[in-house]
């Protein structure tokens, strides 16, 4: 069975410990690029979630290695509403912000 992870701040990964996820990684930004070598190393890892704003101060190889990378697949989460809600569509296929009226 493959786990999945979280990856950032205290902030970051209570929510998720919290949401039962049992495997988080704890960084700061200065550390960051680090601790995710650290977890990808985790052969039962299969999903890593980080939160949008922390990969944007991460190398542009290591930007490169988590977009290209199959095991684990990167998550990044954050960012605007409206970044979110093309996510959301895009993931699952409908738009759950669409308002009725």
């Amino acid at each position: 069975m493959m786990k999945i992870a979280a990856v950032g701040s205290d902030a970051f990964i209570l929510g998720f410990r919290l949401a039962g996820v049992d495997s988080v990684f704890h960084a700061e930004r200065e550390d960051m690029e680090k601790v995710l070598r650290q977890a990808m190393a985790d052969e039962g890892l299969g999903i890593l979630i980080v939160h949008e704003e922390e990969v944007r101060h991460v190398s542009q190889p290591m930007k490169e290695l988590m977009l290209k990378n199959i095991k684990p697949v990167f998550i990044k989460i954050g960012g605007t509403e409206e970044e979110l809600r093309s996510k959301v569509k895009a993931t699952i296929g409908v738009d759950l912000y669409k308002s009725n009226s």
